[in-house]
């Protein structure tokens, strides 16, 4: 008897076999496509904390008797636990609100930089899930994202 094609015992295998391997890779493109996520969210808001740097170091300098008025108008970034958003005065310029499942906290007081382009240095922390980025504003006002916390 001459037999053609595969049994059904050989099918199973093959198809438990291609499970086995689905079941391992499934975990791990999920845990990939988080980790991306947060990459593209932490590099938007340094972006986002950059434009407002060249923002802040291209006004001009506010007349001493005018001071009062230029904290009204004076554009603020502001951190949000869902988002971040840039205000001017009482109206807001641009808002952000982070996708589901990711986190926002920050440590170092509120965004200030200076017409210099100093900074008040300060860390953001973005998580989803295990995974952590950190947005780091050092004192001379660079932005960078990073996998570790700053050193102290």
């Amino acid at each position: 008897m001459d037999r053609r094609g595969y049994g059904v015992i050989g099918l199973v295998v093959a198809v438990f076999i291609v499970s086995v391997v689905a079941a391992g890779a499934i975990p791990r493109l999920v845990s990939m496509e988080r980790a991306m996520r947060l990459d593209r969210e932490a590099a938007r808001l340094a972006a986002e904390l950059m434009r407002y740097r060249e923002t802040i170091m291209t006004r001009q300098p506010i007349h001493q008797d005018f001071a009062g008025v230029a904290s009204e108008v004076e554009p603020k970034f502001e951190l949000l636990s869902d988002g971040y958003r840039i205000r001017e005065g009482m109206k807001a310029q641009s808002a952000y609100k982070l996708p589901s499942g990711i986190q926002m906290s920050w440590s170092g007081g509120e965004v200030q930089f200076r017409m210099t382009g100093n900074a008040q240095p300060m860390t953001i922390h973005l998580k989803a899930g295990k995974e952590m980025r950190y947005v780091i504003i050092d004192r001379v006002g660079r932005v960078r994202v990073s996998l570790t916390p700053p050193e102290n």
